[in-house]
């Protein structure tokens, strides 16, 4: 898989909806793929955003924008409503690292 820069275990949710899902990022030179599953529904989701679609990728600045209870990185798309990912890790969370890596580059 040529072009990949990242891929890491996340979770994540769309803007509006309660439920998250747990999954993996990749990011690649053609944009950032999220991809999941809901627990206690076991449904599937996946989202493949081209990275002209993002209009800017930040650290939430409130607590609507957290992901189960913790801070996350938005995705500001341009013509749908953010995206808000954090990444599952067990170590120092790192979230301008993150973001970064979610940025085009």
């Amino acid at each position: 898989m040529l072009g990949i820069r990242d891929t890491r275990r996340v979770t994540w949710r769309r803007q509006h909806a309660s439920q998250h899902y747990v999954g993996y990022v990749t990011v690649t030179d053609d944009g950032v793929r999220l991809a999941g599953r809901e627990h206690a529904t076991g449904i599937d989701a996946s989202l493949s955003i081209p990275h002209d679609a993002i209009r800017k990728v930040r650290i939430a600045r409130d607590d609507g924008e957290q992901v189960v209870g913790e801070r996350s990185v938005v995705l500001e798309l341009r013509d749908d409503q953010p995206i808000y990912v954090r990444p599952v890790c067990t170590g120092p969370l790192d979230l301008d690292g993150f973001m970064r890596k979610l940025r085009q580059g």
